[in-house]
């Protein structure tokens, strides 16, 4: 998968709603811009500072898929709007560059194994604190 990641330029992912989002993050932390759906997990680690989210409406899901049921609201990327997204990547190739700067520093600095380690690690002595004054 990394081989395939680092032969593309940008990665497009308009989708209604996202679990983590491996795919951006990974084509972030090799310093590809990402055009993303701007709904959902992406959300913790993208802004438009480090990629190019894309506008969205969020609509009920007008029927059943799957496991989903009708009726929870998804997002609706604009699809217009993604494509001018990419289209001024790839008319500005600094800007390209400049994002997928921006995107790995971030990733790397907010997703390294360490980083997460120590607030998983401050979390749990939170909890542990909150469970011995409980009792």
């Amino acid at each position: 998968m990394w081989d395939l990641q680092s032969c593309c330029d940008i990665l497009l992912s308009l989708h209604r709603a996202e679990g983590f989002g491996l795919g951006p993050a990974e084509m972030m932390f090799l310093g590809k811009p990402v055009v993303a759906t701007g709904w959902s997990a992406t959300m913790d680690f993208m802004d438009a500072d480090n990629s190019m989210p894309v506008r969205y409406e969020l609509v009920p899901l007008a029927e059943s898929v799957g496991p989903y049921d009708a009726g929870p609201l998804w997002a609706e990327a604009d699809v217009d709007h993604a494509a001018w997204c990419l289209g001024r990547l790839a008319e500005d190739p600094a800007l390209a560059t400049r994002i997928g700067a921006r995107a790995r520093e971030s990733i790397r600095s907010t997703l390294d194994p360490l980083v997460i380690g120590r607030q998983v690690a401050e979390r749990l002595e939170v909890i542990a604190r909150w469970q011995a004054r409980r009792g």
